[in-house]
């Protein structure tokens, strides 16, 4: 980000660990919810589960005092940044923003909603990811395609989409991965949640992590047909 509130990297990553991550899940009422520090998820392919940042294992309560005190050394006299964060509609992300209020509020930061069509400071982005390949999270924020990002990493991702070698992919990719989080072009918040509604009575059924009904393809063409 060029301009803005943004525009000091300082900020972002101040924003991120005045998160309290698991009041949000608790608010939230979700079952099985995780917090998320990373912009990668467990589980992904050819690397291994990403490592939470230290500061995620400090409690809340020994972290802020130390984020006020960062947050009165970047600001100084100077007055505290409004956030606007886009968000759609629902009881769910209005939980989320007074959530980020409460917790930015801490630090003299105002968040409010941005109004729709008006320019934001901070979009949510609630979407399912359609591959396991890490790559296709690291690609969200390639420059060009998106408002943020780290021209280094973007570095990484060729020379990973080259590699003729697997681990030589997959460390490329974990490297590109870091910059990126140390960056903090995105604030995650919490690990997907995917549940499906299923009769009881259904036997042998097996969960999709990419929320797509298996048979899907089968009614379009017989549709089609």
């Amino acid at each position: 980000v060029e301009e803005g509130p943004l525009a000091d990297l300082d900020l972002p990553l101040l924003l991120s660990q005045a998160i309290d991550r698991q009041a949000l899940i608790d608010a939230l009422e979700v079952p099985g919810l995780l917090p998320r520090a990373t912009l990668l998820e467990p589980g992904l392919d050819g690397l291994a589960d990403p490592v939470a940042p230290q500061w995620a294992a400090m409690p809340m309560a020994e972290r802020r005092p130390l984020l006020v005190a960062a947050a009165d050394r970047l600001f100084g006299e100077e007055e505290r940044p409004l956030l606007r964060i886009a968000l759609p509609d629902g009881p769910g992300t209005e939980l989320v923003l007074n959530r980020l209020a409460q917790d930015w509020g801490a630090l003299g930061i105002t968040v409010e909603r941005a109004a729709a069509g008006t320019p934001a400071d901070l979009e949510l982005i609630d979407a399912v990811a359609p591959s396991t390949s890490p790559a296709w999270y690291l690609r969200q924020f390639r420059c060009g395609e998106s408002a943020v990002c780290v021209e280094e990493a973007d570095a990484l991702l060729e020379a990973a989409r080259a590699a003729p070698v697997a681990a030589q992919r997959a460390a490329l990719l974990g490297q590109a991965a870091l910059l990126m989080d140390e960056a903090q072009l995105f604030l995650p918040l919490a690990a997907p949640i995917r549940w499906s509604l299923v009769s009881g009575h259904v036997e042998s059924f097996a969960g999709n992590r990419f929320a797509r009904h298996t048979l899907t393809a089968l009614a379009e063409k017989l549709n089609n047909d």
